[in-house]
């Protein structure tokens, strides 16, 4: 599992040094500021999403709703990569989308999927009724005389 907690890692850091080295400065010229600012946020809830899954990913086996965050996170960049796959022609981009699409399945089967909770150490039995209780304190018999109640 930390191997691919550490792929997550590299993937949430990959999500956002990659996009800004691949696309030109003087690529579109033309592309509105609300544009831009919406692809940064979107590339940083990508980002968010594979982090999440490589800081909480041990966690996320024992608590449902660390789960069901991360299973939330994790539709985001697979919702991209579908976008992406459906509407855009350029190979290079397919290949990415592919790719992030496939990654963030193998995170999803690997830490939000398996529902059944890490069983390392066994759960304790309960105590039976017949069983003397463990007696720290040792009543003086006094106490025993006066008829008080028996802890």
């Amino acid at each position: 599992m930390i191997f691919l907690r550490l792929l997550a890692l590299l993937a949430g850091s990959l999500v956002l040094i990659l996009p800004p080295i691949v696309v030109a400065g003087d690529a579109h010229p033309g592309m509105p500021g609300w544009i831009a600012v919406g692809g940064l946020a979107g590339l940083a809830l990508v980002a968010l999403s594979f982090l999440y899954i490589a800081a909480l990913g041990d966690r996320m086996r024992r608590s449902a709703h660390a789960r069901a965050l991360g299973g939330l996170l994790l539709l985001i960049p697979a919702s991209a990569a579908i976008t992406m796959l459906a509407t855009r022609t350029d190979e290079a981009l397919l290949w990415a989308s592919g790719t992030l699409l496939s990654f963030t399945v193998l995170m999803f089967i690997s830490f939000v999927f398996p529902v059944t909770p890490d069983r390392r150490q066994r759960p304790m039995r309960q105590r039976e009724r017949l069983e003397p209780a463990l007696v720290l304190v040792k009543r003086h018999p006094s106490a025993e005389r006066r008829g008080a109640s028996r802890v």
